[in-house]
């Protein structure tokens, strides 16, 4: 049983090499930058004006429109 899995543990590192260490597995984005496109609406922390993403200014982890920033 111990062999079976060395080997299986052995293959699977020489097709890990065989693609040159690169193969990763994907991750959920937790990021919501990358997730929001920039002309997606979003709403001021603030005053709660809706404003593009991309006009929006981002501090402490909040979005802003220009008049609160």
């Amino acid at each position: 049983m111990f062999l079976k899995l060395l080997l299986v543990a052995i293959i699977l590192y020489f097709i890990y090499r065989a693609f040159g260490g690169k193969i990763s597995i994907p991750k959920k984005s937790t990021n919501k930058e990358k997730e929001i496109e920039e002309n997606t609406l979003v709403e001021c922390s603030k005053c709660g004006v809706y404003i593009t993403y991309k006009e929006a200014i981002k501090k402490d982890g909040k979005i802003y429109c220009n008049e609160c920033a």
